[in-house]
């Protein structure tokens, strides 16, 4: 197999308008260098100060440099039969192949990240970036921002990289480009281009126009492209031929991906996901006293009659969970129904049980701990703003609580937050609570630990 390691420098600006400024490539088959091409490239337009600063690449270095029109039928014959590697690589595929669609021409090639693939192969360093990996690993990195010297760099790590996947693991990182013929003759694929690979939620709709499911990721980009590869199982067939147009639309937060997903998928019912029972929260968490005044907590399928205290996705999320609040509120795994048999339950053998499950504990005693955790689940009925990141840099995501219920979220610039917390207001996009948003709000407060919480204003 032949590795065409790349790297490139561009004009900068926005990423859809990046133009190539420089490009070097460097084949390889991981044990010797097979070929090389560099070249500078005439981007035909202004190199800002800032990049000519980062690189040392002016616009007098590129005046007579070709065109990239003129140097893109040399690049697509070097790179024939290989794999694009890069440091990154969606950045510089990304790049290369806006520029050849811009000449009418569909750019593609399987590909390879060194960064996903060293914190797998190499792990353990505190940065991967190529300027602190490669001075971790004594790879010499001279000029740094420059095409060639970044290349070489990449190469050696390349070949450290080979020699160290022992279990072919490589081959399980080379991204396979996505085949249209398979797709509906409908769906634009290039739009992939366009869609970060951040957390948000994503649509994808029919030929009719008709929304046919709803997910959520905090890659969404390469969520999508999971779909549209998918031959695993005959509904992932059906719904990959069947998707003619995709939509998404940024959280920052997952917790609020999480939210809109649920509310979407309730509100339309898309049919690909009905038939995908692991967005439904089929579970959930049931309360009765037994015969002898305890309070028993089981997890068990949902049904009209009854109405849980908390909902899960599956018995095994919900189990999961009760176990972790057994440990935490000082629970009996019997009476939780995490231990078989009428016995005393193992926790008691190792006196992390007070002995409900053999009538030794008071039962008033036992329940007001159940009790506790039950408050918990309803978040005390207290009042309270959950904060997390924003669609970008300058704002937070948010989600309120008010008296134990969830009441919406929304998105506001940190800098006006910052004056009031009160100031939330304007900004929610009100909505009405039911068990399974607080289920999931509960469950990302259990799961991700930078959330920030804070008190409302009275």
């Amino acid at each position: 197999m032949k590795y065409a390691i790349i790297d490139i420098e561009t004009t900068g600006d926005k990423p859809v308008n990046f133009k190539v400024i420089e490009i070097a490539i460097i084949l390889h088959d991981g044990e010797k260098e097979l070929d090389r091409y560099h070249t500078l490239v005439n981007p035909e337009e202004r190199i800002s100060p800032f990049i000519s600063r980062l690189t040392g690449i002016s616009d007098t270095d590129v005046h007579d440099a070709p065109k990239f029109f003129e140097v893109a039928k040399k690049i697509v014959e070097f790179t024939k039969d290989t794999v694009f590697v890069a440091h990154n690589v969606s950045f510089d595929y990304g790049v290369i192949r806006r520029e050849y669609k811009r000449l009418g021409y569909d750019f593609r090639l399987p590909h390879l990240c060194t960064v996903q693939t060293s914190r797998i192969l190499l792990p353990g360093y505190k940065s991967y970036g190529l300027k602190n990996i490669t001075k971790s690993l004594g790879i010499e990195l001279k000029g740094h921002h420059r095409a060639i010297n970044d290349t070489e760099a990449t190469t050696e790590l390349f070949k450290m990289l080979y020699h160290r996947d022992r279990e072919n693991q490589l081959q399980n990182f080379i991204k396979k480009e996505i085949n249209p013929k398979v797709l509906h003759p409908e769906l634009d694929v290039d739009i992939l281009d366009e869609i970060p690979n951040k957390t948000g939620i994503y649509r994808f709709y029919n030929d009719q126009d008709e929304l046919i499911y709803v997910g959520k990721s905090i890659h969404i980009r390469r969520r999508i492209e999971q779909h549209l590869k998918n031959s695993k199982t005959q509904k992932a067939l059906e719904m990959r031929e069947t998707i003619a147009r995709i939509a998404f639309e940024l959280t920052g937060s997952e917790l609020i991906a999480l939210l809109k997903e649920s509310s979407e998928i309730k509100r339309h019912q898309p049919v690909y996901n009905r038939a995908q029972r692991v967005n439904n929260f089929s579970h959930g968490l049931y309360l009765h006293t037994d015969q002898n005044g305890y309070y028993n907590l089981s997890i068990k399928k949902n049904t009209l009659t009854e109405q849980p205290i908390m909902t899960f996705t599956s018995i095994q999320n919900g189990k999961k969970y009760l176990e972790y609040w057994l440990e935490e509120f000082g629970l009996c795994q019997r009476l939780c129904n995490l231990h078989n048999g009428s016995s005393a339950c193992f926790n008691y053998t190792i006196k992390a049980c007070d002995g409900a499950c053999v009538g030794e504990e008071d039962p008033a005693v036992y329940n007001s701990r159940v009790q506790e955790l039950i408050n918990d689940l309803n978040f005390k009925s207290e009042s309270f703003l959950i904060l997390d990141k924003g669609r970008n840099s300058k704002e937070y995501g948010f989600v309120v609580i008010k008296n134990g219920q969830y009441s919406g979220y929304g998105f506001i610039p940190r800098y006006i937050l910052a004056r009031k917390t009160d100031n939330i207001w304007k900004h929610l996009n009100k909505k009405k609570s039911n068990r399974d948003f607080q289920s999931i709000i509960k469950m990302q407060l259990h799961k991700n630990e930078k959330l920030e919480i804070r008190r409302l204003d009275e």
